[in-house]
């Protein structure tokens, strides 16, 4: 099945961690939205990747392809059980974005494929951890160089149980 990650799961080292069993697919652009971090984790100490509607911006992340045992951890890890439950920490919906591929120049292509998305819940800034994970993974990726740089100028969260920085 194949996922958009624009969150932690950018960073190839959490991939491996968390579904080791995938395949890069490509860089993809998610037109009108923008990063947002709609949740508290405290496994994260701060908000996750989320996004919402932005006009004119560009959510960038990956494409990756991903068998059944790793759509089965990622719905563990992400709090997703089906479709509308009241219980779902996370919502896995189905984004409409474009493949590109900078190194050739061609055309992108677009392909439906899955989000995790976290419902609204406390919203926080970022720890320094996880947009370290992001900016790593944006730039192991080589997504473009204006989107690398405004992830690192994010705001985090100062310290535990802190504000921002």
């Amino acid at each position: 099945m194949l996922c958009f990650a624009f969150g932690a799961e950018l960073d190839p080292d959490v991939r491996r961690e968390r579904f080791p069993e995938h395949r890069i697919v490509g860089l993809a652009g998610l037109r009108d939205h923008q990063l947002a971090f709609p949740r508290f984790s405290p496994d994260w100490d701060g908000g996750i990747a989320g996004f919402q509607t932005h006009h004119g911006d560009t959510l960038w992340g990956i494409v990756y392809d991903v068998n059944e045992a790793g759509i089965e951890a990622l719905d563990r890890l992400e709090g997703f059980r089906t479709p509308g439950d009241a219980h779902n920490v996370s919502e896995r919906q189905v984004v409409l974005v474009e493949l590109t591929r900078p190194d050739d120049g061609s055309v992108p292509r677009r392909l439906r494929v899955y989000a995790y998305v976290p419902r609204p819940s406390n919203p926080s800034p970022p720890s320094p951890a996880y947009r370290d994970a992001i900016v790593r993974g944006a730039t192991t990726h080589a997504l473009p160089e204006e989107y690398v740089t405004r992830l690192g100028k994010l705001p985090v969260r100062s310290e535990p149980g802190g504000g921002e920085a």
